[in-house]
């Protein structure tokens, strides 16, 4: 539903929203390929983000980080802006790039649960001593 022009410009706003510098401009793409997905569906939403990248104008997307920080700021309270923080925020941090860029080894529970996954594998931390902590709880 989207031009290449649409789609850069809402890249950009993505990634002013979720700054990462190391991480991949694919990942932001996920973001703006489910965004797009849901405004072919849904003509409010394509309207609503239309009027958004026409109200940031045309030089946003190649614009410095301040300089979108700062456009973003004065419509931080728009419809605009509040639908795409949601959605870039629930989207960008689903995805396996992020969970990969930030060491997040997702949900442990399809993959036996996280005790024997690492949990106890603490290498940063020294040894805590055993000491007898007094009765067990039920014994």
């Amino acid at each position: 539903a989207l031009s290449s022009a649409e789609g850069a410009a809402l890249a950009a706003v993505a990634r002013t929203i979720a700054p990462h510098d190391k991480l991949d401009d694919a990942a932001y793409a996920v973001v703006i390929k489910a965004i797009d997905t849901d405004a072919a569906k849904d003509a409010q939403l394509l309207a609503l983000l239309r009027a958004g990248i026409r109200q940031l104008g045309a030089a946003f997307a190649s614009a410095t980080e301040p300089a979108r920080v700062q456009a973003l700021k004065a419509m931080e309270t728009s419809d605009f802006f509040k639908t795409l923080r949601t959605r870039t925020l629930g989207t960008l941090y689903t995805t396996p790039m992020a969970y990969a860029y930030f060491g997040y080894q997702g949900e442990a529970f399809s993959k036996g649960g996280y005790l024997l996954r690492g949990f106890n594998d603490l290498r940063w931390l020294p040894e805590v001593p055993l000491v007898d902590s007094g009765p067990v709880p039920g014994t």
